[in-house]
């Protein structure tokens, strides 16, 4: 951990990972902090984020108000900068308060943020369509493009699209869940109904993100139509739901098609079959990622998906056998597995404590 501090203002940060990623991300720290439990590490990110939060519209950076940045410094990519464009970090930064306050009852935080959580709850709401769906757009920043390809997590390409960008406006299915759930978690905590009732709408909207024909949910709808495959998004996106919100198909769906991503280091991000469809970068296609294992694990505790739960174990397993914290692991076509990215990576380090610490 101490190879990847970075000070600034006072504050405790972390840098994503080392030789590649020496920025700080928002997304990266907020999920390493709950999951290793480390309330200091997610307030010190929480206020960095808050200071840092968008406020107007910058074509350049994707910047928006009440937008809370990908990346700090952002690196310019294609003529644009990486440093807001993610469509999941506002709304990390929703829940990363809500699990503050549940670990401390302190409503300090909750109250000298104020602003910043209100201006982060309008930032969802501008983007929620007439269909009660999240949709990603970089015309909200006055732009045409973003830096990256991708607005989520998996940030390289998204497949059946040439360069690997949507055609905008597009509604990836695991951003609209962590935007509801975001809008659910601090309707709660701030006693806001009418946040509960958008959050309410939104969960119905699922719906329209569902493949009925293939009984899978689509990785995202954008303006040329649905992008449809077995993803590990449908797992990813357990841990953004409770109990009782989502019906019982889309919980048997995911069960079914989970055995289409196993491995024997958990759950690889995409189906092989669709690799052969569509060109993709195999940094997001052709690999497990530790820290997705964990956060799968808890959304497979949640429901009681005990078959997706222990094949998670196994990434435990792996990073229990060395002193590494790789990034990711590539699957090769000899069925083989190496280390690629990063080592040390932040949330891969995480990871490991919290399959240690179940």
């Amino acid at each position: 951990m101490d190879q990847l501090k970075i000070k600034f203002n006072g504050l405790n940060l972390y840098s994503a990972g080392i030789p590649n990623f020496k920025s700080n991300f928002t997304r990266d720290s907020i999920i390493s902090a709950i999951l290793m439990h480390d309330k200091d590490m997610l307030k010190n990110q929480l206020e960095f984020s808050a200071l840092k939060q968008g406020k107007t519209k910058d074509p350049f950076t994707g910047e928006e108000k009440g937008k809370i940045f990908h990346e700090y410094p952002g690196v310019v990519m294609n003529g644009k900068s990486t440093m807001f464009n993610a469509s999941d970090t506002t709304a990390l930064f929703l829940l990363g308060h809500c699990f503050y306050y549940i670990w401390t009852s302190d409503s300090l935080l909750l109250r000298s943020q104020k602003l910043n959580i209100d201006l982060a709850i309008e930032y969802i709401l501008s983007h929620i369509n007439k269909d009660y769906l999240f949709e990603e757009d970089p015309h909200y920043s006055n732009s045409d493009r973003f830096a990256l390809n991708v607005t989520y997590w998996k940030d390289s390409s998204i497949i059946e699209r040439d360069g690997g960008s949507p055609i905008y406006p597009v509604v990836y299915t695991l951003v609209h869940a962590q935007n509801l759930y975001a809008l659910k978690k601090i309707g709660e905590i701030l006693n806001r109904n009418d946040l509960i009732d958008i959050s309410r709408k939104m969960l119905i909207s699922l719906d329209k993100l569902y493949d009925n024909t293939h009984n899978i949910f689509y990785i995202a709808i954008d303006k040329e139509g649905p992008i449809s495959a077995i993803s590990s998004d449908m797992l990813f996106m357990l841990f953004f739901f409770d109990k009782g919100d989502l019906k019982e198909k889309f919980i048997n769906s995911i069960s079914r098609n989970a055995k289409y991503l196993k491995t024997n280091i958990g759950y690889k991000v995409l189906n092989s079959d669709f690799l052969k469809k569509s060109k993709i970068d195999p940094y997001h296609a052709r690999t497990v990622w530790p820290y997705e294992q964990a956060i799968i694990n808890i959304g497979a505790r949640k429901f009681g998906l005990s078959d997706i739960e222990k094949t998670t174990l196994k990434m435990r397993d792996r990073l229990n056998s060395s002193t590494l914290y790789p990034e990711v692991y590539l699957l090769e076509k000899n069925g083989k597995t190496k280390k690629i990215g990063c080592d040390i990576q932040l949330w891969s380090m995480a990871s490991k404590y919290y399959f240690n610490n179940l």
